[in-house]
């Protein structure tokens, strides 16, 4: 797993957003809030990135 850091994420209902769009996009992720951190599967990274700018947040490894 990569681990991308999601300075934007603020509460539960970033997490859900993220995780929707994540779970359609068939990418294994792992989120963690405190940390504003998601995890992500090694071989998506690029997609998950992707996701995540669509959504509005800035994602960095």
């Amino acid at each position: 797993m990569t681990t991308l850091n999601v300075p934007d994420m603020h509460c539960p209902k970033c997490v859900a957003r993220i995780s929707d769009a994540l779970t359609a996009a068939d990418v294994a992720f792992q989120v963690n809030l405190e940390a504003k951190t998601v995890a992500v599967d090694e071989a998506k990274v690029d997609l998950a990135i992707s996701e995540l700018d669509d959504l509005g947040f800035d994602a960095t490894v």
